[in-house]
């Protein structure tokens, strides 16, 4: 895994900073100054104006930039519609059409509106075919009996078929909590389908999850360093074949490193990490909040937690990797710390978070850019099933 090649600095040397001078952050033609006043407010991910590479390249990718890209009919992924049911109705329709004036030459053109539901649910005449695919699941456990610990917390990792998660998110659900599940002896449960690789999957899956465009290879084809089909752009999709006016430098390889696909119920978490590689995240139903830090900046509050959590790790529990979902991450007290330091508005870090973080919120449809080395810690959040996939790309 990657280490960053300059130490970061302390939190100590980050807090005495002069608040009202604080870091600017330029995104193009977009400047974001920190005062006292926006302390209690995270600064939010701000939008490409389009999904072309070379606006990718120049206003995000090349200056080390999180970007949002535009809410886009175009770019849905098909199985935003084919894998759901949203709010209930089958026929549920994600975008619409509307005919507006445009300004250029006083004629009129069509305006594609995306429709975000409320919650969404598993389509289970899509998943049944796929109940024997072998995936990588995570199983959390804690125990809901009165008397006991009640931060007595146990995680897993298996491999099983698929249907153990399909028949875990098809139960009823309360409006406590969606996804813990009590089970016969006291203890919730939930299950958690985290960085299956998409190369894994079988083709008619995969393909409906597309590689984004800002990733297609400016010769019309991208490569995966696991030759996956699924990463190779088809003819017949729109938006994925050669454009000869396209005036991308091709810095961007199209060399897909890795893909994941996430699939859970809310609340789902991923703690306080960085990427080895830039990562472009895709949100396929549901919502999920993600906050970002930059590279020094996260690094020392990595370091700062792992530093205040290392005099009560048991001996033989080593310490996080910053670039790997640990176990020692997922529960217990170093879950607590790392979770507190960036989502809680009490901690020590209740100055920087704001001061230096960015936010966004995501939803079905919705494209989020995260450059190499920047931290982020990811919460799936709101009613129903929640989807992602992700490329870490070069």
């Amino acid at each position: 895994m990657q280490c960053l090649a300059r130490r970061p600095p302390s939190i100590k040397a980050l807090l005495n900073i002069n608040i009202n001078s604080l870091h600017v952050c330029r995104h193009q033609r977009h400047q974001f100054s920190t005062s006292r006043q926006l302390l209690q407010q995270l600064r939010q991910v701000p939008f490409l104006p389009s999904w072309t590479q070379d606006v990718f390249e120049r206003e995000a990718y090349i200056p080390s930039t999180p970007a949002r890209l535009p809410r886009s009919a175009e770019h849905i992924p098909p199985a935003c519609l084919k894998w759901f049911i949203h709010d209930n109705d089958p026929d549920f329709v994600l975008t619409t059409s509307t005919s507006k004036a445009t300004s250029h030459d006083g004629g009129t053109g069509v305006d594609e509106i995306v429709h975000h539901p409320t919650s969404s649910e598993l389509r289970t005449s899509f998943w049944s075919d796929y109940e024997s695919t072998v995936v990588p699941l995570e199983i959390t456990s804690k125990n809901d009996q009165k008397g006991r610990d009640e931060n007595e917390e146990t995680f897993d990792r298996i491999e099983a078929p698929l249907k153990v998660l399909l028949a875990h998110l098809s139960r009823p659900t309360s409006t406590k909590s969606q996804t813990q599940q009590p089970d016969h002896d006291g203890r919730s449960m939930s299950i958690y389908l985290a960085q299956c690789d998409l190369t894994s999957l079988p083709p008619s899956v995969a393909g409906d999850i597309p590689t984004p465009l800002p990733l297609i290879n400016p010769n019309g084809s991208s490569r995966s360093s696991s030759n996956s089909t699924s990463s190779r752009p088809s003819s017949s999709t729109p938006g994925r074949s050669h454009d000869p006016k396209r005036t991308s430098k091709g810095i961007i390889k199209g060399d897909i490193y890795a893909s994941s696909l996430w699939l859970g119920r809310p609340p789902t978490y991923t703690p306080l990490h960085r990427d080895p590689n830039p990562n472009l995240f895709v949100q396929l139903a549901g919502r999920k909040v993600i906050r970002l830090l930059p590279p020094e900046v996260g690094g020392a509050l990595f370091e700062d937690v792992q530093h205040g959590i290392s005099h009560s790790r048991r001996p033989h529990v080593q310490s996080s990797s910053s670039t790997i979902r640990g176990e020692e991450m997922m529960v217990g007290p170093e879950k607590r710390a790392l979770h507190d330091a960036i989502w809680s508005e009490g901690s020590q870090y209740s100055d920087i978070i704001p001061a230096y973080g960015l936010e966004t919120e995501v939803k079905m449809g919705d494209a989020l850019f995260i450059p190499k080395g920047w931290w982020h810690s990811v919460k799936g959040i709101g009613q129903g099933v929640t989807a992602s996939a992700n490329w870490w790309f070069r």
